[in-house]
């Protein structure tokens, strides 16, 4: 049976830690090594991680100073030594079958990735969910893939839900100190994958919670995801040039997300602030938009916020604020 290594970074979540780590420690499949990687909490986290490896010989901890969540990432990658590598947020939890039916897909397809659906559940919501519908499976080539993270209807760019074969990551790393640091190299792991499996059953459960890094107030890191968008656009044009459209279609979906998370204030210490990025951000939309509406493949709100951003980036943010409302922002990770 071949060794799955599930890494856990974790900082300030003892509320929600023993409900992730019991989900783990309880897989139906057993042969785990468990890496939870303490990044420098003040809470009682490190507290409970060293309480469960003291239970559970396949858990081991790392406390180390706090870095962020690209750091604790890389920190497991540095020293996991399974076959098979995945990603667990330590607010969120796993379907206790998550890590068996990943691997039996990457075996009967002969995929080096698989990917299982998540659904967002509220804070404060400590129960698992049962979703009643026909399961469905896709195979993607590497850059079908690619494209579909882009595209982001079944599936996006983020490190979690995914199953990796350990040879898929090889030395890449998340960007240090960067938010939407999943951004920046999922299509790259994907690259790397000889065939992706995708199924419709709900493998992850994402947990939304108020302090969590998506839900922040706009801070100067929030601006690495266009950086990391504008960097994907590159990459295609020079390994995937039939994926140049959906890579401006994903550039396009994250400078309208931090349009909406830009502050609005009249305030004068925030006049540079706006306009610093403001700029930035509504220069790509413009040079996108276009392309957007014209993409078959791009997805009726993108179309629908590309059109909008011809009356005007105010006119945009009322709208979608009103009726079509973006929340959860898919570009980022936590």
């Amino acid at each position: 049976m071949k060794q799955v290594s599930i890494i856990v970074p974790v900082y300030n979540v003892e509320k929600y830690l023993r409900k992730c780590i019991d989900n783990i420690i309880n897989q139906t499949y057993k042969n785990l090594e468990i890496i939870l990687v303490n990044d420098g909490s003040t809470d009682e986290s490190g507290k409970i991680c060293d309480e469960y490896a003291t239970k559970d010989d396949r858990i081991q901890v790392i406390h180390k100073a706090n870095g962020g969540l690209s750091s604790a990432r890389n920190a497991g990658l540095d020293i996991c030594v399974g076959d098979y590598i995945t990603c667990v947020d330590s607010d969120d939890y796993l379907n206790l079958s998550y890590v068996e039916k990943s691997m039996n897909l990457c075996e009967e397809f002969n995929a080096d990735i698989s990917i299982m659906r998540f659904l967002r559940v509220n804070d404060d919501t400590n129960e698992d969910f049962e979703i009643v519908e026909e399961n469905k499976t896709y195979i993607f080539s590497p850059e079908e893939a690619i494209k579909e993270s882009l595209y982001q209807k079944l599936f996006a760019c983020n490190a979690w839900s995914k199953l990796y074969k350990r040879e898929t990551i090889k030395d890449i790393r998340y960007p240090f100190g960067c938010l939407s640091e999943d951004l920046a190299v999922c299509h790259l792991i994907l690259s790397n994958a000889n065939k992706v499996v995708f199924s419709t059953e709900i493998g992850y459960y994402y947990r939304l919670r108020p302090s969590s890094i998506t839900t922040k107030s706009f801070t100067d890191n929030h601006m690495d995801a266009l950086g990391f968008a504008l960097d994907i656009e590159d990459y295609c044009k020079k390994h995937y040039p039939k994926l140049q459209n959906a890579a401006k279609c994903r550039t396009f979906n994250v400078a309208t997300h931090l349009l909406f998370t830009l502050p609005d204030t009249n305030k004068d210490d925030k006049k540079y602030y706006n306009k610093k990025y403001y700029n930035k951000i509504t220069k790509e939309i413009k040079r996108t938009r276009f392309s957007v509406i014209c993409n078959k493949d791009s997805r009726v709100r993108e179309k629908a916020a590309a059109a909008l951003s011809y009356c005007g980036t105010g006119i945009l943010k009322k709208a979608w604020n009103s009726r079509f409302a973006v929340k959860n922002h898919a570009y980022e990770s936590r």
